[in-house]
């Protein structure tokens, strides 16, 4: 029996994706210099982002991928404005702040999304603002913000946006028409259902050859772009085969529907999951439309020295399923992730392991002293 990855990423893989794996192909060769455009081209088509931007592909997870977007192109004079509401905004600041890049950071109530109202008052108070970054789909608790609405927001302060779309991209709509989405941020492993590996930046590309201070080597996105655009060629050795399973992965993508598929999907699991749990009195901490359809934060109606995420988590392996444990402040919880390539089984299985522990669990507790 395989496992059953019900995490934030990296998700199951299909077999047809493993497969791919099996290719060795020179790294200085017209193959690959083939494989790397065609892959561009293919993470370009599932944005749907126009030639105004280009697809920039670099070694790493999708942390990665964020630091690269935001020490490489992020304004160099001005300071840009970081909304947190979860550990991944958390994580941008900290990049800002390793990197001494100027920045003020506003952070808004981890369980709802970013408020625009608050967004606009701290801009009238900052006029020395230039920029916004955000996550787009909060993965630390499973929280979509209003990036739509933000960049409205940008377009009328003539401000630019850096968008961590990790747990979005292929997913939720991008809005790259917007005239102040500057770049996106995404990686080979969430919804396109690649394996772990490879990060990439789709950037605007006037922004992209724009002249500017090098802070880091390899993950000089700049440089990286150019490279590209002079020979086709990375600048350090590529993960090759990652790089041809995602290409795959996104034939697959497509020939299954493509994002309006991909969301019924993920909907349709996290429904069977939502009312498969309500019985056992383990519910969603986000409801509604601010909950992400990636991800969900369940809570356990347990004490933590009664049955907490992590033995929860470690009692699940042993059925071959793997969810993530977590912990919101006081909050007993653990995170449930509906990517990668996971059948109804897999589904109906983990509702019966979780069952199966908190059955016991409670009749422990049910016996007489």
């Amino acid at each position: 029996m395989k496992i059953a990855l019900f995490t934030p990423g990296p998700g199951n893989t299909s077999d047809d994706v493993r497969g791919a794996l099996n290719c060795d192909i020179g790294t200085r060769t017209p193959q690959m210099t083939e494989l790397t455009k065609h892959l561009r081209k293919q993470i370009s088509e599932v944005a749907d982002c126009g030639d105004d931007f280009s697809v920039v592909p670099l070694q790493g997870s999708g942390t990665f991928a964020v630091e690269a977007m935001l020490t490489s192109l992020l304004p160099i004079h001005s300071p840009c404005l970081i909304l947190v509401n979860g550990s991944y905004g958390e994580r941008m600041v900290e990049i800002c702040q390793i990197h001494a890049l100027p920045h003020h950071v506003l952070r808004s109530h981890p369980l709802k999304p970013i408020n625009v109202a608050e967004v606009a008052d701290y801009l009238k108070s900052h006029l020395d603002i230039t920029a916004l970054a955000l996550i787009h789909s909060e993965t630390g608790i499973g929280i979509i913000n209003p990036l739509e609405e933000l960049l409205t927001l940008a377009e009328q302060r003539g401000l630019r946006v850096f968008v961590d779309g990790m747990s979005s991209f292929g997913l939720l709509p991008g809005k790259f028409a917007s005239a102040s989405l500057s770049a996106v941020a995404a990686s080979s492993n969430k919804v396109l259902h690649g394996i772990p590996g490879l990060g990439f930046v789709i950037a605007r590309r006037e922004i992209l050859e724009e002249p500017g201070t090098t802070r880091t080597l390899s993950l000089d996105l700049k440089a990286q772009y150019q490279g590209f655009q002079r020979d086709g060629m990375w600048r350090f050795t590529p993960p090759v085969q990652v790089i041809a399973a995602l290409s795959h992965a996104i034939d697959d993508y497509h020939q299954q529907g493509g994002q309006a598929a991909r969301l019924q999907a993920y909907q349709q699991r996290a429904r069977i999951v939502v009312d498969g749990l309500a019985p056992l009195g383990i519910h969603p901490l986000v409801t509604g439309n601010d909950s992400a359809p990636a991800i969900i934060t369940f809570v356990l109606p347990f004490d933590e020295q009664v049955l907490s995420a992590s033995l929860l988590s470690e009692r699940l392996l042993a059925s071959q399923v793997a969810i993530y444990p977590s912990k919101m402040g006081e909050i007993n919880s653990f995170r449930i992730g509906f990517i990668g390539e996971l059948t109804e089984n897999d589904i109906y299985r983990l509702i019966a392991a979780i069952r199966d522990v908190v059955c016991e669990i409670s009749g422990h507790l049910e016996q007489p002293a």
